[in-house]
């Protein structure tokens, strides 16, 4: 229900989480694996010698190569977009659900508080829900209403559904509009540990 692409966050948690894998992987081979262990300290004073002197003709001046400047630019360019990704994230909520301005006699201005705290205030007194929230999102231009709800245990999802539904048709009505809608149900801890006698 936000800004942030869904694919590019994954993509990232998985580049990463391959990189620090196959970091852990390599390492731990050195350590366990005799062969590997005997094979790398061999190879190791190669390695070490190649790249001092791909380090020595990358030398721009006394102390400064290109690929310190490559590395500082790469930092500089993840630092930026880290920051932009932190930035937006929990964007996407809006404060006004409603604006109309068809009419001549001036402009209608409803905030999205008003559907939220009537949707919250019908959903908490319902006995099969445990707790409601409701949030308003701006999707692709259009308020959208999210509805989290936890449910007590032994409740139905079809329930629960029609419950909502309910509530958010009674809504409709009074808006004069249909408002999309999002619903999340979900069970955990307090749903467990309630007293089922809220069902009677």
């Amino acid at each position: 229900m936000t800004n942030t692409n869904r694919g590019l966050n994954r993509l990232f948690i998985f580049i990463v989480g391959l990189i620090v894998f196959i970091l852990g992987i390599a390492t731990a081979s050195t350590h366990v694996i005799p062969a590997i262990r005997t094979g790398w300290e061999g190879t190791a004073p190669t390695v070490q010698q190649n790249i001092h002197e791909v380090h020595a003709s990358a030398m721009l001046a006394p102390g400064v190569s290109w690929i310190t400047i490559g590395v500082i630019a790469v930092l500089a360019i993840l630092t930026i977009l880290l920051v932009a990704f932190i930035v937006k994230q929990g964007h996407g909520r809006t404060s006004r659900l409603i604006r109309d301005d068809r009419t001549d006699h001036g402009v209608t201005v409803i905030d999205s508080t008003v559907a939220e705290e009537a949707l919250r205030g019908v959903l908490n007194n319902r006995p099969e829900l445990v707790s409601a929230h409701v949030s308003t999102f701006d999707v692709k231009g259009a308020p959208t209403l999210k509805v989290s709800v936890t449910a007590l245990r032994g409740v139905s999802p079809k329930e629960i559904t029609t419950t909502v539904e309910s509530a958010v048709r009674a809504l409709d009505a009074l808006l004069g509009r249909e408002i999309p809608t999002y619903l999340h149900i979900s069970g955990g801890f307090r749903a467990r540990t309630n007293s089922a006698t809220r069902l009677q």
